[in-house]
């Protein structure tokens, strides 16, 4: 379908370049030369594409202009059209009786290609366009400090690159699909086009609106980013209302999007992923799903053998996480986080003790940070471990701790010292100790999961101290940057069956609100498949942990709004799972890092703005 393979190259090469062309703003026909050599073949001629009869990218100095219609195409000179004075529009006077016809599937592959295409164009301009923004945001001084300090532009800045790198990503997914002709090939370009258009012209008002007056000036650059974004927008191909409302595709966990986008399992992730299919096919759900999943080797799969684990690769965590969301079973057990932890800082005999039984689900575990006092920020907790003789003495309190109802061992994090992180440790503790006291907290949508745990001159030995005294932020920051990844595979596997079950009902199919969600769901997928990879790779960064934290909020938030107002007796029942997931989600913002302390991780860490 794609000549350009007929050079070697992918359509995936053809994204990347497009994404730089877009970014220079270079003056190189590329778009339309390529779209032209698509539609008529190799030819010395120069060939831009009209799409709809009166807008050409990349129209001065051609020799011919191809004009696309439903099932065909006509040619005509260049010397038939008229350009306008934006020298990037073409007005049809005439046309040519040089017909070339294209078959249907032609047709859907050329269309795919152009989304991608102009997707890959509003990306690589939005990126450039807020580059630019926070450029200029940490030079430009008001009130006595750069405006890139305030809190408000930085947010501004993140919420905008968030989109952006989401919508990379599911450009390039989707080339990826496309030119490896996978079956849902067509229906991730045109969601993955949908995510572009929306963030590449949200990008460029972002900037313009960071870089006030010289923003909205003709010879600023940044005016001119944002009429290319809205042109790149009116020239997206509408796509049918059946790759909308297509089944939403899979990103195999075992996406290496760094190393060629080849997203198919590698033969260790294949093997793992066909023997968990297996047995999930013969073992129906009991009542301790977490020790019925470790008797078969489910449970720690990346972890080091020594350890207690199977040393795969971590990609196979998120293929657990995404078999069980797929197919409806309870999630694994959410004690990854806390096993490496253990594994990375605990002694030999603590190790020896503490990581079979809390892997195999003899011995369930809760992790104790957060406090009435001290949520994103863990430089304020206080609850205090003094060192009485041989023995620490904990007294404060823990609160949102989850599932500690159900566990017998708390990971915790308390002051040993008053300086604000070298003055924080981690000791392990049995939550049967004479002192400790814990109470349920009843969520919005009835759920019990949470509680707070109370210690009243809980006494335990020097032993129970994991790493070093003083240690604790480290091993925090640690255990924070291994929470997020491979579990967030599950929670797409289960925002993919909510907008399946929206996608499937034909009254509320086609509705945009509908059709968005779905396309935001496969950015997401998409932008976690490269965390991962970076994972596996060892190339990691604990920063872009926020990336995701502040998409998947996004979407969690988007899919059960509309799923909510999509169940009209929803809110007129005394228990309804839609407004239960809807409650859940408006608290996904706040779980787990507030999405304004990302915000702030983003804008500082990663678009390297000054700290306030």
């Amino acid at each position: 379908m794609l000549s350009l393979r007929n050079d070697g190259g992918s359509v995936l090469d053809l994204i990347l370049c497009a994404e730089q062309f877009a970014a220079t703003l270079s003056a190189s026909p590329f778009l339309g030369a390529v779209l032209g050599r698509e539609l008529v073949g190799a030819t010395s001629e120069r060939i831009v594409t009209s799409l709809d009869g009166h807008i050409a990218p990349d129209a001065l100095g051609a020799e011919r202009v191809a004009f696309v219609r439903a099932g065909h195409t006509h040619v005509t000179n260049s010397d038939s059209v008229i350009l306008t004075a934006d020298r990037s529009r073409v007005a049809m006077t005439t046309t040519s009786s040089d017909v070339t016809a294209i078959s249907a599937a032609d047709e859907a592959g050329f269309l795919a290609l152009t989304q991608l295409l102009l997707g890959a164009d509003l990306v690589g301009n939005g990126i450039a366009a807020i580059e630019d923004a926070v450029s200029y945001a940490c030079e430009r001084e008001q009130f006595g400090a750069p405006v890139g300090s305030f809190q408000a532009v930085q947010h501004l800045l993140a919420d905008a690159w968030v989109d952006l790198v989401a919508a990379r990503n599911s450009v390039r997914s989707a080339a990826w699909k496309l030119g490896n002709s996978t079956s849902d090939a067509h229906s991730a370009a045109a969601r993955a086009a949908l995510v572009a258009s929306e963030a590449g012209v949200r990008g460029c008002e972002t900037a313009t609106q960071i870089l006030g007056g010289i923003g909205h000036t003709w010879e600023h650059l940044t005016s001119v980013r944002l009429r290319r974004a809205l042109m790149s927008r009116a020239l997206l191909p509408a796509p049918s209302e059946e790759l909308l409302c297509a089944r939403i595709g899979v990103t195999p966990t075992g996406a290496a999007l760094d190393d060629g986008f080849d997203l198919r399992d590698d033969v260790v992730e294949a093997s793992f992923r066909a023997r968990l299919q297996t047995w999930l096919s013969t073992n129906p759900v009991i009542t301790d799903w977490h020790r019925q999943l470790a008797a078969a080797g489910f449970v720690g799969v990346s972890m080091p053998t020594e350890a207690g684990g199977f040393g795969l690769p971590v990609t196979c965590e998120a293929i657990v996480s995404e078999e069980l969301g797929d197919n409806g079973f309870p999630s694994p057990p959410a004690i990854a986080h806390l096993a490496h932890a253990l594994a990375e800082f605990g002694t030999t005999e603590q190790r020896e003790v503490h990581l079979a039984r809390m892997l195999d689900g003899s011995v369930r575990w809760c992790q104790g940070f957060s406090e009435p006092g001290a949520g994103s920020d863990l430089a304020a907790v206080r609850t205090r471990a003094n060192i009485d003789g041989d023995d620490f003495v904990i007294n404060g309190r823990k609160i949102w701790t989850s599932e500690a109802f159900q566990s017998e061992w708390i990971l915790l994090l308390c002051r040993t010292n008053e300086h604000p992180h070298r003055g924080l440790s981690v000791l392990l503790l049995p939550l049967n100790s004479p002192g400790i006291e814990v109470s349920t907290i009843i969520t919005a949508w009835g759920s019990e999961e949470f509680a707070e745990v109370s210690f009243t001159d809980v006494r335990v030995p020097k032993s129970a101290l994991l790493g070093v005294e003083g240690q604790g932020w480290e091993i925090a920051m640690s255990l924070l940057a291994v929470e997020r990844g491979p579990a967030d595979i599950g929670w797409i596997s289960k925002f993919r069956g909510t907008a399946s079950a929206l996608l499937s009902d034909p009254t509320i199919a086609s509705r945009p609100d509908v059709q968005r969600v779905a396309a935001w769901i496969e950015a997401l997928d998409a932008t976690v498949a490269v965390t991962l990879t970076d994972r596996r790779n060892g190339t990691f960064d604990s920063t872009s942990g926020s990336i995701d934290k502040l998409l998947m909020t996004k979407v969690d938030q988007l899919l059960h709004d509309v799923a909510l107002q999509s169940d009209s007796q929803a809110l007129f029942q005394e228990t309804s799972e839609s407004l239960e997931r809807y409650l859940w989600a408006r608290a996904a913002s706040v779980f787990g890092g507030t999405s304004q302390i990302q915000k702030n991780i983003v804008a500082q860490r990663i678009l390297g703005l000054p700290r306030s």
